[in-house]
């Protein structure tokens, strides 16, 4: 049995068709997360206005002219678990105080913040 000989069009052919395959797969599984993404935070909870289909799928959003965020569930509404070694502060300066209060001297005078120092010791087992 003799091998098969492609000429180089058939390999080029060959190979554009495996792209065109990974570029699809790739936009299918995209769109299934992304389809997925939206079912899982409207099961959540974060439309309070959601109506859904039979099986928790499909369905309408109603959204009243006062409020048009109150039904949009393409947001992430996740509360993010309170890590204690992070430091969250809400920043209400108004930024144009900020920038006056930051004159040239004061620039000049400020130190910078203390990296902070990590030790690791390896113990041999």
């Amino acid at each position: 049995m003799q091998p098969i000989r492609l000429t180089p069009a058939q390999k080029m052919m060959a190979s554009a068709v495996l792209v065109a395959v990974v570029i699809v797969g790739g936009a299918s599984v995209t769109a299934a997360a992304f389809a997925g993404r939206l079912d899982d935070a409207a099961k959540a909870g974060d439309a309070p206005a959601a109506k859904l289909g039979p099986g928790g799928r499909g369905g309408t959003v109603e959204v009243s002219p006062d409020d048009p965020a109150q039904g949009d569930v393409t947001r992430a509404q996740a509360t993010p678990e309170v890590d204690p070694d992070v430091v969250l502060k809400e920043l209400t300066d108004d930024p144009d105080g900020v920038a006056d209060y930051w004159t040239q001297e004061r620039v000049r005078g400020a130190n910078p913040m203390p990296m902070p120092q990590v030790s690791v010791s390896i113990i041999p087992d």
